[in-house]
């Protein structure tokens, strides 16, 4: 079983490890060089907002293992607006679990606490195209394709 929670900074090293993963196997776009810095800086300017309790559209889940209390997996969303400037729905930005926990259920857990902790929220997620677990995740849990690139680039919505 799995506790969720927001992350903090004893998790930025966690996280950046799942990062550089995603990174390395094209699951995560980065800019260049420093696109990992700007990454880390973000997810740091999230935490740092939760500390100060200033609103903000991004959530930084954190998931743990019950038992061990240490995380395995991460999740960003953020909130995103349409062309009228409306809240829109909910990004899955990021989404990583750690690989010596993968096949055993954590996503799907993990994917499903997301699902259960915004209850009437659309769900959106995109995929680069090396993100073929992910692909299975969403599909599995009752998101819709809506949207390919002709780059590859696969968006689903959680279809409620």
């Amino acid at each position: 079983m799995l506790d969720i929670r927001l992350g903090n900074d004893n998790d930025i090293p966690f996280i950046m490890n799942l990062v550089r993963d995603g990174i390395a196997s094209g699951a995560f776009f980065c800019f260049g060089g420093k696109g990992f810095e700007i990454v880390k800086s973000d997810l740091e300017s999230v935490i740092q907002k939760y500390r100060d309790n200033i609103p903000i559209g991004d959530y930084l889940f954190v998931f743990d293992d019950q038992l061990k209390r240490e995380p395995v997996g991460f999740a960003l969303l953020t909130g995103r607006n349409d062309f009228a400037g409306r809240a829109s729905h909910l990004e899955i930005r990021m989404f990583a679990v750690a690989a010596d926990k993968q096949g055993k259920g954590i996503g799907k857990n993990m994917l499903t606490s997301i699902i259960e902790a915004t209850p009437g929220h659309r769900l959106e997620a995109s995929c680069l195209p090396p993100s073929i677990k992910m692909m299975k995740l969403l599909t599995g849990s009752g998101f819709k394709l809506i949207n390919k690139t002709q780059g590859g680039k696969k968006t689903y919505r959680f279809a409620n």
